[in-house]
């Protein structure tokens, strides 16, 4: 990706912003000067959403940076020492006639180095260059690149231009609902559109570094209902359970039948929330699983693993096969006592209790001497993150540490996904799908005859990401969500000393290059892991 940024200081640069960037160009002045072949591209580009651009006279500074424009690299506008709009580039072309019909000429020159870009959205408030002059520059004249080095130090500290814009507020940042933004969330760790893709997130990481409060913080920015927030504690729609290392099974979480005083069925908190979830299906209710790999996950959590691989979409409505089934219940009368206990319709669950599609199971994981491991099982259905980067400066202010509900929530839509297979999203308007399978297929050729080839989960996943990810397209959208995914779902999987790795890891960092930087960055991490004889995906 490139970063170009173009300037508009002057009376009649001011007056081209307005023509060109503000208001999308008359698509009959295009058809006049640009040739069919031309005009159907950038047709196509655009995707109906008008057309805005902005030019460069002829010049060996400006024709080398235009020469180097791709699509989805980045334009920032600049004026007053204040960057005032962003964009993606999605076309170019050096049309002379064009330019000069647009724009005019000056001093016998036009702007013919041509390049649109999609709808530019307009910062409410200009950034100030001079906050970002470490990363971009603070001043500029005329057409220009950011360089190279700059843009992957952008990238690798702050996943994307945005964010850098936003005064840097980083995933890994403790963060607090007066600080963080939805925007933000969804473009740090892309973590909106992995819980659509599937509910069940690990959050990996050393203590301290804000596991448990971001999933507090996504809680706060989803819960919408008034009757939701009359704990100056917490959401109501947040739940945090601490796991203990002595739990072998599930009771803990599932409840159990006592038979002390009588017969009588123990609840717990996971089955109160999951009961308080189904009565608000219109709002996101996010468990913490708090410490998660402190006892064996596949024993404990059983249930739910096995549970969260029936979604299906039925009739327009998301459903799973019964956590709880009816059925199971030797007396039968502990299975009403269970719903009266959870404040739950006889009538709506008569045959038993299963998941609501609201519901996003978050863990934190802290991986040292003290914890377990994860099977491939585990991974194979959850979304995995790291965060262990920390900034020490950061939640020093007292006011920006106080919990409080925000202004404006993020809609449940934008967090509880719709589809459950590949097949749902391989048959949308989805170009880039063939691409994604054949990124895979690459993939699986290199991980043949090992146990960490993928299979259809993997592969279903990976559609229905990248196809949320396309709703929200901004540069080089496709390779930074299978970036993503392949840190979260093949390279978690691979652990092993060097015989059963070293092959594996050599091969993926042939095809998965610094084009992809998360998944490159931690291959590399891994293979230096193997100098002391075993390696894993876990820092």
């Amino acid at each position: 990706m490139n970063i170009f940024v173009f300037t508009a200081s002057n009376q009649s640069a001011q007056q081209h912003l307005e023509d060109t960037v503000e208001k999308s160009v008359d698509e009959n002045i295009l058809k006049k000067y640009l040739s069919e072949n031309e005009f159907n591209a950038l047709k196509a580009a655009s995707q109906g959403e008008g057309y805005y651009c902005w030019g460069a006279t002829p010049g060996t500074n400006n024709e080398r940076n235009w020469n180097q424009i791709q699509e989805g690299d980045r334009i920032l506008t600049y004026w007053n020492s204040q960057y005032h709009h962003i964009s993606t580039i999605i076309f170019k072309v050096r049309n002379n006639q064009l330019a000069t019909k647009l724009w005019g000429t000056l001093d016998g020159n036009t702007w013919e180095f041509m390049y649109f870009f999609k709808k530019p959205f307009e910062f409410d408030t200009p950034k100030l260059a001079v906050d970002t002059s470490e990363y971009l520059q603070s001043k500029y004249m005329g057409f220009a690149k950011i360089k190279e080095e700059k843009v992957d130090r952008i990238i690798n500290e702050f996943g994307s231009l945005e964010n850098l814009l936003e005064a840097g507020l980083s995933s890994t940042t403790i963060i607090s609902p007066s600080t963080i933004k939805p925007s933000l969330i969804q473009d740090d760790m892309n973590i909106l559109t992995a819980i659509k893709t599937k509910p069940f997130i690990l959050l990996a990481g050393i203590s301290g570094t804000g596991k448990s409060r971001l999933v507090r913080t996504l809680a706060y920015k989803t819960c919408s209902k008034d009757e939701l927030r009359n704990d100056p504690k917490k959401p109501g729609n947040f739940e945090l359970i601490p796991v203990r290392p002595n739990w072998h099974d599930s009771s803990e979480l599932m409840g159990y039948v006592s038979r002390i005083n009588g017969e009588k069925y123990i609840t717990t908190s996971f089955l109160k929330f999951i009961a308080k979830a189904w009565k608000h299906t219109d709002i996101p209710f996010f468990l913490c699983l708090d410490e998660m790999n402190l006892a064996p996950v596949e024993q404990y959590f059983a249930e739910y693993l096995s549970i969260i691989e029936t979604r299906q979409v039925k009739n327009g409505e998301l459903v799973t096969d019964f956590i709880i089934a009816k059925e199971s219940f030797e007396n039968q009368e502990l299975y009403t006592q269970l719903l009266a206990d959870l404040g739950l319709n006889g009538s709506d669950f008569d045959e038993g209790i299963s998941i609501p599609s609201n519901l996003v199971v978050i863990g934190t994981v802290n991986m040292d001497e003290t914890t377990h491991s994860f099977s491939r099982k585990v991974l194979d259905r959850a979304m995995t993150f790291e965060m262990n980067n920390v900034d020490l400066t950061a939640g020093l202010e007292l006011s920006k540490n106080d919990w409080s509900d925000p202004n404006t929530y993020i809609d449940k839509d934008d967090v509880i996904g719709q589809y459950t297979s590949g097949a749902e999203v391989y048959s949308q308007v989805f170009k880039e799908k063939d691409e994604v399978i054949g990124f895979l297929k690459k993939v699986n050729n290199e991980l043949d005859g090992t146990p960490f080839k993928i299979a259809y989960r993997v592969r279903d996943e990976f559609l229905i990401y990248c196809f949320y990810a396309s709703k929200n397209q901004t540069a080089n959208w496709l390779i930074n969500a299978l970036d993503e995914m392949t840190t979260m779902k093949i390279l978690s999987r691979i652990e092993g000393d060097e015989t059963k790795t070293g092959d594996v890891i050599e091969k993926l960092l042939k095809l998965i290059d610094t084009d992809y930087p998360k998944s490159h960055s931690k291959l590399i991490e891994m293979k230096s892991k193997l100098q002391f004889g075993y390696t894993s995906f876990w820092s």
